[in-house]
């Protein structure tokens, strides 16, 4: 019986041991490359951000202290917020925002001073130190700022528009819609 026990209940032991020890291997490689592809994530989200930094840097838009207190924003996201996918992607959005929220005027604009000024009072809203950009900030805080220069910039586009003497958009989208065909009615035969 001794016998039956040592060649199949121990070898059996030792296949299971090795068996355990292989899927621990492999659930563990497959947890270091989820890990691995969501600091790649972070790490591209960030590079894309600093390059279109420096691409409004470039443009004039923003001075190099402007840009580097901006891309705090980016740097300082994880600092008090754990790394999930949902924060990721909410980071991503918060980013883009904010590049979408840039005015568009070069030196060349009419209102370039006032451009300079709005974006410096974003600059200056920011935190500067990394203990304030909390979960509070981008949740609250941040998005209002955005709306702020969004709003900003409506006031120089207004006035951009009344200083050229251009027409307004509103009454040429409204001729071209007269003009366009109505859809047919389709009519239905009663039986």
């Amino acid at each position: 019986m001794l016998e039956v026990i040592a060649y199949f209940v121990i070898p059996f032991l030792v296949i299971l041991v090795i068996a355990y020890f292989y899927v621990e291997a492999q659930r563990r490689k497959v947890e270091e490359e989820k890990k691995r592809a969501i600091f790649l994530r972070i790490a591209t989200m960030k590079a894309n951000f600093k390059a279109e930094l420096k691409r409004l840097v470039e443009q004039e838009r923003l001075t190099i202290r402007e840009q580097e207190s901006i891309y705090r924003i980016a740097n300082n996201f994880f600092v008090f917020q754990p790394v999930t996918i949902k924060s990721i992607s909410y980071c991503e959005q918060l980013l883009n925002n904010v590049i979408s929220a840039m005015p568009t005027g070069g030196p060349d604009s009419i209102n370039f001073d006032l451009i300079q000024e709005q974006v410096s009072s974003f600059v200056h809203s920011l935190p500067a130190a990394a203990r304030d950009h909390n979960p509070a900030f981008y949740r609250n805080k941040l998005p209002e700022l955005i709306k702020q220069l969004i709003d900003s910039q409506e006031y120089i586009y207004e006035t951009e528009n009344e200083n050229s003497n251009e027409e307004s958009l509103a009454p040429v989208s409204a001729a071209i819609t007269t003009y366009l065909p109505t859809p047919p009615t389709v009519t239905v035969p009663l039986m």
